[in-house]
C-alpha cells in the first residue's frame, strides 16, 4: 500500500493458456521442412524427365556404382557434344596401355569398362556425323565429299582422304598439300583435336612406278605424305601427343585391290585407335545395333497404328 494514498493497487497478470502452443511451434518448423523437400523431390522429377537417355544412364550408373563416370572436353564450343576420355578420366591424363595394346584399365569394374566402350562408340558415331554434316553444308567443301571416307573398324574409327579424278590430296609426286588437302585438313582438324583417343597415320601410293633421286620410291613417298599430314594436324592444333604412329605403306594396301594403279589408292589413312579390347567393342556395336532396332520396330507400330 503506497503512502499517502489509500486506494490499492491492482497488478493484473495474464495467464497464457496452455493451448496456445498449437498455433506455433516446432511442428512448422518440420513442415516447412517437408514442403521444401517435396518442392526439391518435383524438380528433381522435372529435370529427370527433361533429361536425355544418355544423361538418365550417367545418373543410374551414378547411383548405382557411386562413381562419376562422365568426362566433358575442356575448352569452348564443340561439335562432339558429350565427349569422352577413353578412360572416363580427364582427357589428358596418359591412358594406361597394356601388354596386348588395349587401353582399357584392368583396374575398373567390367561394368564400367563395358559402359566407357558403349560411350566410345557414341563418339565415333557422333565425330562420322559431324565430319559428313560439315562437309555437306559447306558449299567450298561439297565437290570433296567422294575424297573423304569414314568407316567403323574392329582398331577404330577409320577416317581416309582418298584421291579422285582430278581431285588430289598432295601434289603429283610430292609430299606438298594442294588446296583441296588444304581445306579438308581443316575440317578434320576441328573434330581431331576433340577427340581423345591416341591417332594413327598412315600414307600410301597407287602401284605406279615412282622413282626420284637417290632411290626415292613410293615408300618414301608415301611416308613423306604421312609425316606432312601429321605436321600439318598439329599445325592445327590437334595434340602431338595423341599421335602415335606414322608410318608410309607404299602401295602394300590398295583401297581398289582389283585395280591397283587407281588414283583412289593414293591417299592419307587416320585411325582413331580404340581403348578397348575387341570383345568390348563388339559387345557395343552389337547393343548399338539391338538398340536401333528397338527404334525401328517402334516407329513401324506407331506408324500401323
Amino acid at each position: 500500500m503506497p503512502e499517502g494514498n489509500g486506494a490499492p493497487v491492482v497488478i493484473k497478470r495474464v495467464k497464457k493458456s496452455g493451448h496456445g502452443g498449437h498455433h506455433g511451434g516446432a511442428w512448422k518448423v518440420a513442415y516447412a521442412d517437408f514442403v521444401t523437400a517435396m518442392m526439391a523431390f518435383f524438380l528433381l522429377l522435372w529435370l529427370i524427365q527433361s533429361a536425355s537417355e544418355e544423361q538418365k544412364q550417367a545418373i543410374a550408373y551414378y547411383f548405382t556404382t557411386g562413381t562419376v563416370m562422365d568426362s566433358s572436353t575442356a575448352g569452348g564450343a564443340t561439335i562432339l557434344p558429350g565427349a569422352l576420355s577413353a578412360t572416363g578420366e580427364e582427357a589428358a591424363a596418359a591412358p594406361y596401355v597394356g601388354f596386348n595394346g588395349s587401353q582399357a584399365n584392368p583396374y575398373l569394374s567390367k561394368e564400367k569398362q563395358q559402359y566407357l566402350a558403349n560411350r566410345e562408340q557414341e563418339m565415333f558415331d557422333r565425330a562420322k556425323i559431324a565430319l559428313e554434316e560439315a562437309l555437306a553444308s559447306d558449299p567450298t567443301l561439297t565437290e570433296l565429299r567422294d575424297n573423304l571416307v569414314i568407316t567403323k573398324t574392329d582398331e577404330g574409327l577409320h577416317v581416309q582422304l582418298i584421291d579422285q579424278e582430278n581431285q588430289s590430296i598432295f601434289a603429283s609426286g610430292s609430299s606438298e598439300l594442294t588446296p583441296n588437302g588444304m581445306r579438308l585438313t581443316v575440317l578434320l582438324a576441328k573434330v581431331l583435336a576433340q577427340m581423345p583417343q591416341n591417332i594413327a597415320i598412315e600414307g600410301h601410293t597407287d602401284a605406279v612406278p615412282f622413282k626420284g633421286a637417290k632411290g626415292y620410291s613410293n615408300w618414301e613417298l608415301s611416308a613423306a605424305r604421312a609425316l606432312a599430314f601429321r605436321r600439318r594436324m598439329v599445325g592445327l592444333g590437334v595434340n602431338d601427343e595423341r599421335i602415335v604412329r606414322v608410318a608410309g605403306q607404299a602401295a602394300m594396301q590398295p583401297y581398289i585391290p582389283e585395280d591397283p594403279t587407281a588414283p583412289q589408292n593414293r591417299r592419307i589413312s587416320m585411325t582413331f585407335l580404340s581403348s578397348f579390347q575387341k570383345n568390348a567393342v563388339d559387345e557395343a556395336k552389337k547393343r548399338a545395333l539391338e538398340v536401333q532396332r528397338e527404334i525401328e520396330a517402334r516407329s513401324r507400330q506407331v506408324s500401323e497404328s
